[in-house]
């Protein structure tokens, strides 16, 4: 079981993985936070930051609505980054969108793979 250590909206994951063959203990230790989560969707598809964050919102579940209230901009400008998301993700919905972010980035984290 990991552990978590939280500062604010970030947070420090702790996890004990297997031993190596020399007897040594390998941990690993990864920052989750929206910030970061965000900044990996960027970099794993290319997106502007403001393209990012509608998508980090979307995944989360929220709607137009939500997010331009989170993001303090209207419904039909979310709805216009999110076009512009489709098209650079090559989907057609915002369900399509979220369920391949979700499997190329760590919902809270890097992307999958990533040292």
């Amino acid at each position: 079981m990991p552990l978590s250590l939280t500062r604010g909206a970030r947070r420090l994951i702790v996890t004990l993985h297997n031993r190596t063959p020399e007897g040594e203990w390998l941990i690993g230790m990864r920052e989750e936070s929206d910030e970061a989560a965000i900044e990996a969707l960027g970099h794993a598809f290319q997106l502007t930051g403001r393209e990012a964050e509608v998508l980090y919102w979307v995944i989360k579940g929220k709607t137009n609505k939500d997010i331009g209230e989170i993001l303090g901009t209207s419904p039909r400008t979310v709805h216009k980054h999110l076009e512009h998301v489709f098209e650079k993700l090559g989907v057609e919905t915002r369900t399509a969108a979220a369920a391949l972010a979700m499997n190329k980035v760590r919902v809270g984290g890097a992307p999958h793979g990533a040292d």
